[in-house]
């Protein structure tokens, strides 16, 4: 330990002694690397498993039921009607099945009912969502049954907001001018991606503000806010009607989701479709190529064209401009190695071994990824800032945990490492009398 602290100390003076050409070298690395971070960031949310205990069971289910001939159109459409979602539930093989939409609507209490709404997300679902997205609760619990009711369950900072606590079970909420009871309200939960629903390339955004049971949602008429298609339905547009209508036409806005424990439920289910698809087309109700599609929800974002291209063109940039800076750096490092020869030199000829000059590079190292990593982290945040101006939609994505951070802090080292590795080793390694010449 006295030996770094030396090492370090030496390295202190030697960039107090020439701080200019040090400071553009930290420049350069943390500005690649900050660029790097905040590229990265957004990189590994987006692709990141947000389930790992159970996204292998987890699977988004469709059939290509849409009405009209087509005959080469195999891929279904990626949202369903309510009939569709009727046929495909109570299979008794998947261990938790729920239909969802996303949707939204303007919520105040009881006690402020003179106040101005507020917009709140709401996410229309049945009660195994919990289940099967592992969605913890802080108080309460989820509805009892699949059946209409005017229910919700709320997200904890939706608690806060409205009622300033998160204890409010059995408390009541007006939404779009109806009375809901509050049965239950969330612990801090997001799943990042938002892999239960990408549709309009929404799976960076937050989890939603309040969760409303799919019959009441059918009931008064609610719609989804992303995809929501009429496939030749016959409507007046009285919204009177649209609860029955909605429910027996085809009316897509609905994801199904399924939970299959094991390769033999996933056989047993997609025999269950094929079966289906058969029945229907018997009763010429299916006249589309049989194109059934149980997406496992790690690829769900490919099957559904959601994957943000535009992340990836940005990863390949900062890769490259990282890989522009480390060459800069290392040059401007070996200048800078090379003006301090004679240090290095002098030190060989009193007797200093290899191991001895590599222990005071290695200190160098250690301050200078110590240096670099604050100041690559300032240009990350900026960088981030950056890309959530460019990318709205990204904002939920522009955080770091301990994990990253660590993981952060080893690839400066080894940046840090590979700047320095060659000026290193030409100093320490060059013939002693060539050096002393010089």
């Amino acid at each position: 330990m006295e030996a770094l602290l030396h090492n370090l100390k030496l390295s202190w003076y030697s960039i107090k002694r020439a701080p200019l050409p040090y400071a553009l070298t930290l420049l350069i690395l943390s500005l690649g690397l900050g660029t790097f971070f905040s590229n990265a960031t957004l990189y590994y949310w987006m692709n990141r498993d947000p389930i790992p205990q159970k996204s292998a069971t987890l699977f988004m289910a469709r059939i290509n039921s849409t009405p009209g001939d087509c005959t080469d159109c195999f891929d279904p459409p990626r949202v369903m009607s309510y009939m569709d979602m009727q046929k495909m539930s109570g299979s008794g093989i998947s261990s938790a099945e729920a239909a969802m939409f996303s949707s939204d609507a303007y919520a105040k209490t009881v006690e402020n009912q003179q106040a101005t709404p507020s917009k709140v997300e709401l996410r229309v679902t049945q009660r195994d969502f919990f289940k099967l997205f592992n969605v913890p609760f802080l108080h309460g619990e989820a509805w009892p049954d699949n059946k209409a009711r005017m229910e919700v369950v709320i997200s904890k900072n939706t608690a806060l907001k409205f009622f300033s606590r998160t204890d409010v079970v059995g408390q009541e909420m007006l939404i779009d001018d109806k009375l809901y009871k509050v049965i239950g309200v969330l612990n801090d939960w997001a799943m990042l991606p938002r892999l239960y629903d990408v549709n309009g390339r929404r799976s960076a955004e937050p989890a939603e503000d309040i969760y409303l049971p799919l019959e009441t949602a059918y009931d008064l008429a609610f719609q989804s806010n992303t995809q929501n298609r009429y496939f030749n339905v016959d409507w007046d547009g009285n919204m009177a009607n649209y609860p029955q209508m909605a429910r027996t036409n085809f009316v897509n806005q609905l994801q199904f989701w399924v939970q299959l424990d094991g390769p033999e439920k996933v056989q047993q289910y997609q025999q269950f479709l094929k079966n289906l698809v058969v029945d229907e087309k018997a009763a010429g109700r299916h006249t589309r190529p049989e194109g059934n599609k149980l997406d496992n929800i790690l690829d769900v974002q490919k099957a559904m064209q959601a994957t943000n291209d535009q992340l990836d063109a940005f990863a390949l940039v900062a890769s490259l401009f990282l890989l522009v800076c480390v060459v800069n750096a290392s040059h401007l490092s070996l200048n800078r190695y090379m003006a301090n020869q004679y240090e290095f030199s002098l030190r060989r000829a009193l007797g200093a071994s290899r191991w001895q000059l590599q222990s005071q590079i290695m200190a160098d190292v250690l301050l200078s990824s110590a240096l670099a990593f604050a100041a690559a982290l300032l240009f990350a945040q900026l960088g981030l800032w950056t890309i959530n101006s460019l990318l709205p939609s990204t904002a939920a994505l522009a955080n770091w945990d301990w994990q990253m951070l660590g993981v952060m802090a080893l690839f400066v080292l080894l940046i840090s490492y590979l700047v320095t590795l060659y000026p290193a080793l030409k100093t320490s390694f060059s013939p002693l009398n060539q050096q002393l010449k010089q």
